[in-house]
């Protein structure tokens, strides 16, 4: 789904609805530019199956992946003890041999899709340093041969060990500038209107202060963050600096001597523009450090600084105040932003040690949603992130598995946010004990992530490199969130969260959950309503207010403030809401609902527009049933069916007509279900191809009777204990 789209549902359009006598339309006022199903892109599909690296042998290491607009990729990889450069070609899945990097070289992409290899090069005789660069042009496949920059001196000192002293940004319009820090301290830049033209003369900027010497001791200061941007309209903005570090021998160091100095620069737009005077910015806080800056979209730029984000718009004169979003640096890289082409940004970062998080800054509401946390026990300099397809951020980072304490292994994980929704995690490489596995991603011509990484065992003894990237999206099969295939578990816990549940009860890293959620909250399983080929959810508050939510692809879940569309102000007059899939033949998934004081039960056929029909009554006075269950397509004529069980205990079908309306009931089971506090049409959970009844006793123990395709069921088997699903207070 588009970020677009996404926002649209988010305005939480308001129809009127009421349980009168006059059957209502669950229809928003929407606007006539709200896309239809059948234009809602496709999401990110499920990833396929990891290979080795093809074309290249040896590679111990991934130090980065860049990918150009074009899709060609480009990696700085390690192979054979010493940092080589390979390209993938944009439609292409053959890595191309392996290259020598240039000492220090890094790879940076620009706002324009191309990509660059920047490194400085020294002459013997001691003279002047020539920086270099070797652009992969957004729709090329191959680097260019080098070209110098500039000539003079590069800081080899005074930097801490893992910044940057180099660093190049641009625009969509290719209008390029590097800066970087002389040996003299000195913040240097020069720049460019396009790849073709001229690069101006080295303007010295700024320059970090002399040591702040002490008796018996020396605090020199030291590069710690050098960050350039390049607005749309080509304004350049620099945030550099770094603080004073203790050199000297002695045992007690003078905290005055302590001090940061961090200077925001810019030259605006315009041929006749000069560099502003180098200035404090308070939204940096008073101890900067790993500051994120980056040009917006929408003009001007933006920054995060310890958890504080600013935003400077385009033309103005001051930057506006600093936001806590609650998402930090990572130890020795900023946070990313990530802004889609609508506006919306995505910061990707840390929330606390080992904790990585997300937040978003949807532009429809102008203002951030709350923290997300991404996983527990990762390593923060492997966190990483990309832009993909339709705005949505694909998230990898190393993520450590335990087991009696010790550590069992450390694996490659990736998620997906979208709209502020985080997709359930992905482990891409093979699941072996006593195994490190690392690496990036980038993204193709399509827009679909492409990962690589190493597995390696915990010794460093072997190690091998691998790739995947994610396939076509199919039709999603009934209740299937995590891209399986099979039915999942969507429910409330009695800790205030929705909970997803895709695999084994005996491993609890296997439940996905967003919050803060109700408990009384009750979560219907959908199918596709948007037509991005992932199953939605339709949820109704304990207040009665009934929302679809469509969340990212890939198992995701919403939170409570989640894009949604408001279904109705008060659906509290239906005691049960259920979905079986597609009751009336046309391929969308429609809503069931049974009247609480009557019995009556009302279709809702969906729209083809991502809302419903007008209510038709299909059964009356269905009061005799304790329970009414969406079951899904159990005799496989590609038409939902519904299960009732009566005060009596006997279990009967209704099987779906194309009409909307049901065939009369036929007995399931008798003297069935007295024990069960929740029954589900679960979809396929055995992966077997035919829907499956999953059933919840007083006792908490789970039970799964397997269908059999032909609208009957076999005799039921344990399906999960009742130490796990007693944490669970509804599962739908």
């Amino acid at each position: 789904m588009t970020m677009q789209s996404r926002a649209l549902l988010g305005s939480a359009l308001v129809s009127v609805l009421a349980l009168g006598t006059v059957a209502p339309a669950v229809q928003a006022a929407t606007p006539a530019n709200t896309p239809t199903a059948a234009a809602v892109p496709a999401g990110l599909g499920p990833w396929t199956a990891p290979k080795e690296l093809p074309g290249l042998t040896g590679v111990t290491g991934v130090v980065d992946l860049k990918s150009t607009r074009g899709g060609t990729v480009a990696g700085l990889f390690t192979q054979g003890g010493k940092t080589v450069l390979s390209v993938r070609p944009a439609g292409g899945t053959t890595w191309q041999p392996a290259t020598p990097a240039p000492p220090g070289g890094t790879l940076q992409r620009a706002e324009d899709g191309s990509v660059s290899l920047l490194w400085w090069t020294s002459p013997a005789d001691g003279g002047a340093d020539t920086l270099k660069m070797s652009r992969l042009a957004p729709d090329g496949t191959a680097f260019a041969p080098a070209e110098d920059v500039t000539t003079g001196t590069v800081a080899r000192g005074n930097v801490h060990w893992r910044t940057q002293t180099t660093t190049l940004a641009s625009n969509a319009e290719g209008h390029q500038a590097v800066a970087w820090m002389d040996k003299e301290r000195r913040l240097t830049v020069v720049e460019r209107s396009g790849p073709g033209a001229d690069w101006s003369a080295p303007k010295t900027l700024d320059q970090l202060p002399d040591p702040i010497v002490r008796d018996d001791h020396v605090y020199d200061y030291t590069l710690r963050d050098m960050r350039v941007a390049v607005d749309p309209a080509g304004t350049v903005g620099v945030i550099w600096g770094g603080n004073s570090h203790y050199t000297g021998d002695g045992v007690d160091p003078d905290p005055s001597a302590y001090k940061w100095h961090y200077k925001y620069v810019e030259k605006p737009a315009g041929t006749a523009s000069s560099w502003t005077a180098p200035r404090d910015l308070p939204q940096l806080g008073e101890k900067p450090e790993q500051v994120a800056l980056a040009a917006h979209p929408g003009g001007g730029f933006h920054l995060l600084s310890h958890g504080g984000y600013a935003r400077k718009a385009a033309g103005a004169a001051e930057w506006g105040p600093s936001q806590q979003i609650g998402v930090g640096s990572r130890t020795y890289e900023p946070a990313e932003l990530l802004t889609a082409p609508n506006g919306d940004v995505t910061a990707v970062g840390m929330l606390a040690q080992g904790t990585p998080g997300v937040a978003t800054r949807l532009a429809s509401r102008d203002g951030w949603g709350e923290a997300r946390k991404l996983a527990s026990n990762v390593d923060a300099d492997s966190l990483g992130a990309v832009a993909g397809a339709g705005g949505a951020v694909v998230v990898t980072y190393t993520q450590k598995r335990f087991e009696l304490g010790r550590t069992l292994r450390e694996d490659f994980v990736t998620q997906t946010v979208e709209g502020g929704d985080l997709s359930k995690p992905r482990t891409l490489n093979a699941q072996t004990k006593d195994t490190v596995s690392t690496g990036r991603a980038a993204v193709d011509g399509k827009g679909r992530p492409v990962a690589v990484w190493t597995q390696s065992s915990a010794d460093g003894s072997t190690r091998t490199a691998f790739t995947a990237t994610t396939g076509t999206r199919a039709k999603p099969a009934w209740h299937d969130y995590a891209d399986d295939s099979r039915g999942d578990v969507v429910g409330l816990s009695f800790s205030a969260s929705m909970k997803l549940y895709t695999g084994d009860t005996t491993n609890p890293t296997e439940t996905f959950y967003a919050s803060p959620w109700d408990e009384k909250t009750r979560v219907v399983p959908f199918g596709d309503v948007d037509g991005d080929r992932c199953n939605d959810l339709i949820v109704r508050l304990p207040g009665g207010e009934t929302r679809l939510y469509t969340p990212v692809c890939g198992g995701g879940l919403p939170s409570p403030d989640s894009a949604y569309k408001r279904l109705a102000r008060d659906w509290s007059g239906y005691d049960t809401l259920f979905a079986s899939g597609d009751q009336t033949g046309d391929g969308l998934p429609d809503l069931l609902a049974r009247d609480r004081a009557t019995g009556d039960v009302y279709l809702y056929a969906a729209d083809g527009a991502g809302a419903f029909k007008p209510r038709v009554k299909i059964r009356t006075a269905w009061t005799g049933y304790t329970r009414v269950i969406g079951a899904g397509d159990l005799d496989g004529d590609g038409v939902g069916d519904v299960l009732a069980l009566d005060k009596s205990g006997e279990l009967w079908r209704y099987a779906g007509l194309r009409t909307g309306k049901l065939k009369d009931r036929v007995r399931v089971f008798k003297d069935w279900g007295a024990s069960y506090k929740d029954v589900i049409g679960a979809g396929d959970v055995n992966g077997d191809g035919k829907q499956d009844l999953l059933a919840r006793d007083t006792s908490d123990r789970l039970w799964l009777n397997p269908g059999k395709g032909d609208g009957t069921f076999a005799g039921r088997v344990s399906s999960g204990a009742a130490n796990y699903w007693k944490h669970w207070a509804s599962i739908g």
